[in-house]
């Protein structure tokens, strides 16, 4: 409840303040409770400072969950790689500190981009990793030795690739092209272990083994959509990312339609489908086991994914092409103009995006208020009785694999 309403706060209190910033209303406070003015770290720096304190009160409310199991534990381990991920989260979000309004651009576009890239791009993309690796083992649907290999393999390409991998954001700080290409390269590799982890329970999954029949079932589409945050992890950050962060295509297309169509599919595809997953598997044990609908997973799910693919192939992915191709052949002007915008086959393209948004929305969202208000409605008896008689086997597995 606590950590709720810290969110409430930083959220409610930030968007006030952003506008109130742009307003003029703050007068020389505008710094502190309004709009920094940077893009990605628009809230004021109140709101900034508190929101690195929840995100600390957040591992501090998981470690209190791990502590029992991580004193069993090697530190090389997976709870303890999970705490290791969720510890990373505030840690790198607190760099966006370094910024400030009397530092030179270059200094505080570097430690901004740190945020976006370092945080958003590698950080949390750890911590799904880590998180997507638990669930598939806890539901067994992955071995647990082949989980502990791909977050290694993981936690390296972020340390070698990382900080390179940062510099494709760098291209109007006056960073080497040389730079900007390696940047490229190695933000594109980051996709791979996720990759190589939804590979291996895809192949699980088709193979049916025995073992794991009864729990498939019954997660099946808690497990369908932690394999859909590998597939728009390699679709959405890795192919649609790639395309944009090559240094002669980025200085073109940054900021048209197809930096919105590798930020949308990212962002939904990878930390939507996560949250979603994790919600259903939650779900199934709170609702009453005759009260719950398969069904509506399903629609949920076929639904969100129809739909996102439909907003990326039908509008922003062709809208950003165009852009690029008006980029280069009359200037970037040109493809962020009100003329080009407001052109017909825009609109009309514009206008294509809605029965994939209706679909997204309707089908994809009311399913899931559905189910939430049917475990509210229909609670489940015998977990309160489990959560007495049994300790927390969250994160208790078999031996194979540890170190």
């Amino acid at each position: 409840m606590l950590l709720l309403i810290a969110v409430a706060i930083v959220v409610f209190g930030s968007l006030i303040g952003e506008y109130a910033g742009v307003k003029g209303w703050l007068g020389g406070l505008w710094f502190w409770l309004g709009h920094q003015g940077w893009e990605y770290l628009d809230l004021g720096r109140l709101w900034q400072f508190l929101l690195v304190i929840g995100l600390f009160f957040w591992v501090v409310i998981l470690l209190r969950g791990l502590s029992g199991v991580l004193r069993q534990q090697h530190f090389g381990n997976m709870p303890w790689m999970f705490f290791y991920a969720a510890l990373a989260i505030p840690a790198f979000y607190a760099v966006g500190l370094l910024t400030g309004p009397r530092a030179g651009f270059v200094i505080n576009d570097f430690w901004r981009f740190w945020v976006v890239h370092l945080w958003v791009e590698d950080f949390l993309e750890l911590f799904t990793t880590v998180m997507v690796a638990y669930m598939f083992v806890l539901l067994g649907v992955v071995r647990e030795a082949t989980a502990l290999r791909v977050i290694y393999l993981d936690i390296i390409l972020y340390s070698l690739g990382g900080v390179i991998g940062t510099m494709h954001h760098l291209y109007f700080s006056g960073t080497p092209v040389a730079h900007l290409a390696f940047g490229a390269t190695f933000s594109a590799m980051e996709v791979i272990p996720l990759l190589l982890l939804t590979l291996e329970a895809w192949g699980f999954i088709r193979a049916g083994e025995k073992t794991t029949s009864d729990s498939m079932h019954l997660h099946r589409w808690a497990i369908w959509f932690l394999v859909a945050v590998g597939v728009w992890n390699f679709l959405g950050a890795g192919v649609f990312g790639f395309l944009i962060n090559l240094p002669v295509v980025s200085y073109y297309e940054i900021g048209t339609a197809l930096t919105a169509n590798h930020g949308h599919t990212a962002m939904m595809g990878v930390y939507g489908m996560l949250p979603i997953g994790l919600m259903l598997f939650c779900l199934r044990y709170l609702t009453q086991p005759d009260k719950w609908s398969d069904g509506a997973a399903k629609i949920s799910f076929w639904s969100l994914n129809l739909g996102l693919t439909w907003m990326a192939f039908l509008n922003l992915f062709p809208l950003g092409i165009a852009q690029l191709y008006h980029a280069v052949d009359s200037g970037y002007w040109r493809a962020r103009s009100p003329e080009f915008i407001l052109l017909p086959w825009v609109n009309k393209l514009e206008w294509a995006r809605l029965p994939g948004d209706a679909l997204f929305i309707l089908g994809g969202a009311v399913p899931l208020l559905w189910l939430c208000w049917r475990a509210i409605r229909y609670p489940n008896p015998r977990r309160i009785e489990a959560e007495a008689d049994v300790p927390n086997t969250l994160f208790v597995y078999s031996s194979e694999g540890r170190l």
